[in-house]
């Protein structure tokens, strides 16, 4: 018994016990300051890196003009499509009034061959006039083209000639078989004229 109360442990020999660790942060105490680390790198892994960055800003700018030349070819594209659909309009119209053209002719001829008293000539009036205006309406208008006035090679076609005189210049329009028409700007039938030469 004795030797167990030498065994037994005095309490000044006692470990001593660890204090409780406080792990909410005093208001007043300073926090530690974060300390960078130092990487060190060799000159080949540097010259690496910069190749390798340069390569990347050399793709950037290639695939910026990239996408730039695509905008501008759809924005080409689209310009082009608009100028189509106007034009495939106007040739559309064009061929409307080419095809009415004859039409015209016969109602101009009756109203030449009809009497100035007759009925029948104020009704050939009329329906030429409503067809004027509906053409009108559509872009169509009358070459210029009068006895005496220059020969004009864009808007007249020249099918037969005649001599000089004093009442006709060289170069001018002697007589008009037939009218010609332009629409939106594009003669679609020349004027059928005999020019003084």
């Amino acid at each position: 018994m004795k030797k167990d109360k030498d065994k037994a442990v005095k309490p000044e020999e006692q470990p001593e016990k660890e204090a409780p660790t406080e792990t909410a942060e005093q208001p007043n105490e300073p926090k530690e300051t974060q300390q960078s680390e130092t990487i060190t790198v060799d000159r080949k892994q540097l010259e690496e890196a910069s190749r390798q960055f340069e390569e990347t800003k050399a793709q950037r700018d290639e695939y910026l003009n990239m996408a730039k030349r695509v905008q501008a070819e759809f924005d080409n594209y689209r310009k082009r499509n608009a100028t189509l659909r106007t034009d495939a309009e106007d040739e559309g119209v064009r061929m409307s009034v080419l095809a009415l053209l004859p039409t015209l002719d016969n109602l101009e001829r009756a109203l030449a061959a009809s009497d100035e008293e007759s009925p029948l000539r104020s009704g050939v009036e009329m329906t030429l006039k409503g067809m004027m205006d509906a053409l009108a309406k559509l872009g169509m208008e009358k070459v210029p083209c009068e006895k005496g006035k220059p020969f004009d090679p864009e808007m007249h076609n020249a099918v037969m000639t005649g001599e000089a005189d004093e009442k006709n210049e060289a170069g001018t329009v002697m007589e008009v078989f037939q009218s010609g028409y332009s629409v939106r700007g594009k003669v679609i039938r020349y004027a059928m004229v005999k020019v003084a030469k």
